[in-house]
């Protein structure tokens, strides 16, 4: 069976184009898992081991690229 995920509704992200706040966290929080795996790298130690780790800059120039969609500025 198809899982179904509930998406954004059109009026959350039409407000989040208009400037609502809280519309554009609310978006910011529904995309945050898939910015975080955008974001994610494979990182080695000086031993050759793999860890997989979030890289926060890129994570925060996503985030902060973002709010582009409205006309407030980013905190």
């Amino acid at each position: 069976m198809k899982q179904l995920f509930k998406k954004p509704s059109y009026y959350l992200i039409s407000s989040a184009m208009d400037g609502n706040e809280k519309a554009i966290e609310k978006l910011l929080a529904f995309y945050d898992p898939y910015i975080s795996k955008c974001c994610l790298r494979s990182l080695y130690d000086e031993y050759g081991n793999v860890c997989n780790g979030v890289q926060r800059e890129h994570n925060k120039k996503l985030n902060n690229g973002l709010p582009i969609l409205h006309k407030v500025p980013p905190k």
